[in-house]
């Protein structure tokens, strides 16, 4: 009888799988971060774009209540941050409201202090820190942080090629991270009628500051507020 011929089967060595292992992990590494960070982005832009589109809206809403101008609606320029507030929450779902302090014409402590805005947490584009508010702030029901300023009751501060009664910030991840400007926290100016990002029409240059990874002084993030809008 012929012996018949046995062919060993070759196959990995411990040695070589470890390697396969230690290779595919790293190659992991590097790549999950980015696809995440990626989506991540992505998703925050969109929130921004949703959460600004409602927020125009509440804006149209209120000065429709007022004779079609928030010009004079609230009294006290920064006194009048607290009515402002009150203004725009009577037009969102909220689930939490926060006054500002006696200096915004509020009662309370302040955003900040009493959990609608991070306490001293939060940073600018660049990299640096921002300090807590006592403005009065919002929760609204889909987790979005708000903050409130009226500068002048009139709307007559001149910014880039137009005039504005105040201001807010909004984060639309909550306290979730990055909690940075340019990121997940936007800001906008109220006008008489609308709500108009910064660095649109001459406010905040979003070529300076909206730079991804730049540490310059001027990078604060303001300008992304646009920047975002119209890609």
């Amino acid at each position: 009888m012929k012996k018949k011929e046995i062919t060993k089967k070759q196959g990995f060595t411990l040695a070589e799988t470890l390697i396969v292992i230690a290779i595919i992990g790293i190659i992991a590494s590097i790549v999950t971060p980015m696809l995440f960070g990626t989506t991540s982005d992505a998703e925050l832009k969109a929130a921004w774009k949703k959460q600004y589109s409602d927020l125009s809206q509440a804006t149209q809403l209120i000065a429709v209540d007022n004779g079609g101008t928030l010009a004079g609606a609230f009294l006290g320029d920064i006194a009048g941050s607290e009515d402002l507030k009150n203004a725009f929450a009577s037009k969102l779902n909220i689930i939490k409201d926060c006054s500002g302090t006696s200096g915004y014409g509020g009662t309370g402590s302040g955003a900040s202090a009493e959990g609608c805005w991070h306490n001293g947490t939060f940073l600018y584009l660049n990299g640096i820190g921002v300090s807590s508010y006592n403005n009065p702030g919002l929760i609204l029901n889909n987790g979005n942080l708000m903050i409130f300023r009226l500068i002048n009751s009139d709307c007559s501060q001149a910014v880039g090629d137009y005039i504005r009664c105040g201001w807010l910030y909004i984060d639309v991840n909550g306290f979730k991270n990055p909690n940075t400007l340019g990121k997940d926290i936007f800001t906008v100016s109220i006008t008489s009628n609308a709500l108009i990002p910064d660095g649109a029409r001459g406010w905040f240059d979003p070529a300076t500051s909206c730079i991804e990874g730049s540490t310059a002084s001027g990078n604060t993030g303001e300008g992304c507020a646009a920047k975002y809008l119209y890609e």
